[in-house]
């Protein structure tokens, strides 16, 4: 579309046009786009995306298949048809834009993390959100869409590393399922051994519940004052984990289809595949564009789904050897923490009393 302006080509498509043909040159030879229809030629691969990147780029009504009907002057099932193909040419570069990073990758993360937040050996972020459903969903177990924030919506579970790339997450749950419960169903939890070295782990908020690969907040005692050492511990630690706050709010901010998904699930397991498949795609573009550096663009970036945190100055790093041992089999499920609220305490919470000699 020639006639657009870059910044109304962003806008409308939500990449800009250079990283735009990038997407076409990655997935413009897939299969997909091979096969003919009826005996009709395909419309050209870039004309599918855009009506693809309109859909997910769009909230509410407005991604309707009479609205991309009106946009692009295409059939209600063309639409469909070209959101299909060009998922499934998305989701075909997924091992290639969401993994787990590899020993060396882990490694280098984890001294980036130490140097910018103080938590060495920390190689994640996990963090628990929900994807709004426009429609109630046909199921016999629809009150479990009834979330916590929302009428209905689907629970996700989001792993992403310092840069707010998105390694590992794990979708599909209703809205009452329990950020605990789903972080306990990835692979990241059962088979920890697999995706940390013994040194290293994750960090969450209070919802998490703790262990040698996962650190999170203090919860406030019922009836009692959080003690100070705790209250100065999760302070330090919502400084990083607003990290996977900016991460969701990016994906939620440049695709608001996550916001209102306008897809029905039934009692068909293909209609719940369907939106799961797109999610992929979606998680797919987002570490792409953010690998493209256009996480620059802070438009995208959706401003509701931040929490009230603020970065604050950081102290400088005093290594302590405590902290790189590995947690001996049999140690209480707290040990991590407790070894790291232990170094921060006597490195960063302690202030001397001026007036001593």
């Amino acid at each position: 579309m020639p006639w657009l302006t870059d910044s109304e080509f962003l806008h409308k498509y939500r990449v800009s046009r250079e990283n735009f043909k990038f997407i076409l040159e990655k997935i413009q030879d897939h299969p997909v786009f091979q096969k003919q229809s009826r005996g009709r030629r395909q419309k050209p691969v870039a004309y599918q995306l855009m009506v693809f990147l309109k859909f997910i780029g769009t909230e509410g009504s407005g991604a309707s298949n009479s609205n991309q009907r009106n946009t692009f002057a295409i059939g209600y099932g063309t639409a469909a048809v070209y959101r299909d193909r060009v998922t499934k040419a998305l989701r075909s570069l997924s091992a290639e834009y969401i993994n787990w990073p590899d020993q060396e990758e882990r490694r280098t993360i984890a001294r980036e993390i130490q140097v910018l937040y103080d938590f060495p050996h920390c190689v994640a972020i996990a963090d628990g959100t929900l994807f709004p459903l426009a429609f109630e969903p046909q199921t016999e177990d629809a009150p479990d869409y009834s979330g916590r924030k929302y009428g209905y919506s689907l629970s996700t579970m989001i792993v992403c590393d310092h840069k707010r790339r998105i390694r590992h997450y794990l979708a599909g749950f209703p809205g009452t399922a329990h950020d605990n419960r789903i972080w306990k169903a990835t692979k990241l939890a059962t088979t920890p051994e697999s995706y940390f070295d013994p040194m290293q782990y994750s960090v969450g908020d209070s919802a998490f519940e703790n262990s040698w690969f996962m650190v999170s907040a203090f919860k406030k005692p019922k009836d009692h004052a959080i003690p100070a050492s705790h209250e100065k511990f999760n302070e330090k630690l919502a400084r990083m984990r607003i990290i996977s706050e900016h991460c969701i709010g990016m994906l939620k901010g440049r695709f608001p289809w996550l916001r209102s998904i306008r897809l029905l699930i039934t009692e068909r397991k293909a209609s719940l595949r369907q939106i799961l498949h797109v999610l992929e795609a979606t998680i797919v573009l987002h570490n792409m564009l953010i690998e493209l550096g256009e996480e620059d663009n802070e438009d995208w970036i959706n401003e509701d789904d931040f929490s009230a945190m603020d970065d604050a100055e950081r102290a400088p790093h005093l290594p302590d050897d405590a902290l790189n041992g590995a947690i001996p089999d049999g140690a209480s499920k707290d040990e991590r923490r407790s070894r790291l609220t232990f170094n921060f305490e006597e490195h960063f919470y302690f202030v001397p009393n001026q007036s001593q000699n």
